[in-house]
């Protein structure tokens, strides 16, 4: 690269002036959020608030939307009773006690000659049965605790959430409507990152180095050049065009540059 080029670049980047280039060098690709999800319910249902509308700032966990959850509601109550019902536990466990006691009494009986044999094995049979019966209550407890755990994690289902800090980019849908699974109403953007991708001839592999950074000239409404870092240069080239793929990523404070501008990079800034 030439001291004049280099002196053009470095001008470009501090005075946030358009970086004058050959059209010959200079290889364009789109710009993107780095994170861009879209979201759809778990399960179908009927919508019953949104809580967020288009251009809407959201961080991670936000609720952005929920389905009717009446009759899930009901299934939590009936699980939650059931849950903590005792009941069965706490009689078992007095006639495993009551059933040890007469144990005791059958044992000390059986020593003074009181007891017989017959009688001795019955007393610890009931002891053997009401101590199963007593493991399988505690069992039934913590099987209804697992199912209201799945309860509620199928409520959960019928939210949909943000992702990532972000910005709600399109929402269509409303109260009312219905919604599958495979629906996707709600598309959540991170824009405080953008990635620009570029498909850069091989003569320029050499030349460019991941985690460097060079100026990306971005199109109107920005009409400026931008540094950007480079984060990855696919190792696979096409052998068709002889180019490769890399992945600038753009630092995007306040959110002032929107995604799906074109970008540009000066081959002759960066080539010998």
């Amino acid at each position: 690269m030439t001291v004049r080029r280099r002196a053009i670049v470095a001008l470009a980047l501090l005075s946030a002036a358009p970086l004058a280039a050959a059209e010959e060098d200079l290889v364009r690709g789109p710009t993107r959020p780095q994170r861009l999800a879209t979201l759809g319910p778990q399960s179908d249902g009927v919508v019953r608030e949104v809580l967020v509308a288009e251009g809407a700032a959201v961080r991670e966990g936000d609720v952005l939307l929920r389905l009717d959850d009446a009759v899930q509601t009901a299934r939590i109550g009936l699980a939650r009773a059931a849950a903590e019902a005792d009941a069965d536990l706490r009689q078992a466990q007095v006639q495993h006690q009551e059933a040890q006691a007469v144990l005791a009494r059958t044992q000390q009986a059986a020593g003074r000659g009181a007891a017989t044999d017959w009688e001795l094995r019955q007393a610890r049979a009931r002891v053997d049965i009401s101590a199963a019966q007593s493991d399988a209550a505690s069992e039934r407890r913590r099987v209804e605790q697992r199912r209201l755990e799945l309860e509620l994690a199928q409520q959960d289902q019928l939210v949909i959430r943000a992702p990532f800090d972000g910005v709600v980019t399109r929402l269509d849908t409303v109260p009312g409507a219905t919604l599958t699974r495979a629906d996707r109403p709600v598309t959540v953007a991170d824009l405080s990152v953008l990635e620009a991708v570029l498909y850069v001839p091989a003569q320029a592999w050499k030349a460019l180095r991941v985690g460097a950074a060079y100026p990306l000239l971005l199109s109107e409404p920005v009409g400026r050049a931008m540094e950007a870092r480079l984060r990855h240069m696919d190792p696979v080239m096409d052998a068709a065009s002889g180019r490769f793929r890399a992945v600038f990523t753009i630092a995007n404070e306040g959110i002032a540059v929107p995604a799906g501008l074109e970008a540009a990079l000066d081959l002759g800034a960066i080539l010998p």
